[in-house]
């Protein structure tokens, strides 16, 4: 029976000593909710892209003629549009070196500032006004279309 009693006796603490201090739903009850949020993830560095240089525009080569008129070299072709004389320098009183015919395509190594242009004639310089010379246009390709 001691056995009995000290089961029961046993028993009967184990049943209250959780209970101790705990209150169930009394007015002094406290509960505190703790909202958990999720770390967030670092945001990655964007890399940084090089921005493309612009690509500077070479200067314009300028030269002098004996005269001292400025001409930008650049090449072009023309077509004389009139009976045209080349001369030795940019102006009309500069010595008369040949003279070409109405249609005469001349290849020009440059454009002087007063509007006369550098012609490369059977290999020597000379100089046309700009006034009797026309742009001309590019040759039609010779290539046939594809069938």
């Amino acid at each position: 029976m001691k056995k009995c009693r000290l089961i029961l006796l046993l028993m009967g603490l184990m049943l209250f000593i959780p209970g101790c201090g705990i209150e169930n739903g009394g007015e002094d009850a406290t509960v505190v909710v703790i909202h958990a949020t999720p770390t967030p993830t670092p945001t990655p560095t964007p890399e940084v892209t090089p921005t493309p240089e612009a690509t500077p525009t070479p200067a314009p080569v300028i030269e002098q003629t004996a005269s001292g008129v400025n001409i930008e070299k650049k090449d072009g072709t023309y077509t004389a549009t009139a009976p045209l004389n080349l001369r030795s320098d940019c102006s009309a009183d500069a010595q008369l070196i040949t003279s070409v015919a109405v249609g005469t395509v001349l290849q020009s190594t440059g454009v002087s500032d007063n509007g006369w242009v550098e012609i490369n004639y059977n290999g020597q310089v000379c100089y046309a006004s700009g006034d009797y010379l026309a742009a001309a246009e590019a040759a039609p390709s010779e290539e046939t279309p594809a069938q």
